[in-house]
């Protein structure tokens, strides 16, 4: 039995929602984010339409099925499994059919092969599950349905607005975790665009359809300069707007969210199976 793995009675479960999330900035940040991206220690946030502030990736947001992250713990030296947060689908503006900020939680990862069981696959409570990809890369998938969808109204109206994100609050005391990439797909399951962890669109209809001029060149990435987005929208004038990004209300919703996943934290801890 290793101890070290199974024996990590989570910080989680004593974290009250103020240390929550404050405690919970385990995200690395962008250091060269896409101006579509908003990158911070508990936020990776991308906005994938809003036509106010000229960032449009050729993707009708109605057509959404599922948002996949691909993430990766930045030391797997010192991974013990103790990530948890959310992946949100926002959209709106119009009250009557904007849901705003609605999360799906997810609360750590069972992966056998490095002996890292910190979630419970038969018992997981959370409506997100942590999956082994690979070596250390692990996945989480959120289903769009009536409950998060872009509804019609609010993709007709002019403020409209549609942004994905993944929210982190483990605990610090664990590797902070990477983005590598988020994948949206239709509802038939064929990949509308796949963004790499800067917010660039490197994959899929999206980036297939959208004016070779906009991919950044092998030759400038090379040398350093920062990559242009490959993508239909002039997001680099968006950059410079005044308007800034929607309000999201995450701050509130950063709090229950925080007492959730501290409170998953302390129920899914489990042994190791012989």
């Amino acid at each position: 039995m290793n101890f070290k793995k199974t024996a990590s009675i989570f910080a989680a479960a004593a974290l009250t929602a103020a240390t929550a999330v404050s405690a919970g900035a385990a995200l690395v940040v962008s250091e060269n984010p896409n101006p579509a991206l908003t990158s911070s220690a508990g936020m990776w946030m991308e906005k994938i339409y809003v036509p106010e502030q000229g960032i449009d990736f050729g993707i009708d947001p109605r057509e959404l099925g599922s948002i996949k992250f691909t993430i990766t713990p930045e030391s797997p030296e010192d991974f013990e499994g103790g990530t948890g947060g959310a992946v949100i689908l926002s959209s709106g503006p119009t009250i009557s059919v904007d849901h705003n900020w609605p999360q799906a939680n997810f609360w750590g990862v069972y992966d056998e092969e490095h002996e890292i069981y910190a979630r419970d696959p038969e018992n997981d409570p959370n409506p997100i599950q942590v999956q082994t990809e690979g070596d250390y890369i692990y996945s989480l998938t959120l289903n769009v349905d009536e409950t998060n969808n872009v509804q019609d109204d609010a993709y007709n109206d002019p403020s409209i607005y549609v942004q994905v994100a993944l929210s982190e609050w483990g605990n610090e005391i664990f590797s902070d975790m990477r983005v590598l990439s988020l994948e949206l797909f239709d509802k038939s399951g064929s990949l509308l665009a796949k963004f790499d962890g800067d917010g660039n669109l490197i994959d899929g209809s999206a980036a297939q359809s959208a004016p070779a001029a906009e991919a950044a060149p092998a030759e400038e990435a090379a040398s350093g300069a920062a990559p242009a987005p490959a993508q239909a929208g002039d997001v680099q004038a968006a950059a410079a707007s005044s308007k800034g990004s929607p309000n999201t209300g995450i701050g509130d919703v950063a709090v229950i969210a925080g007492i959730a996943v501290a409170a998953a934290g302390a129920l899914i801890i489990t042994a190791k199976r012989k």
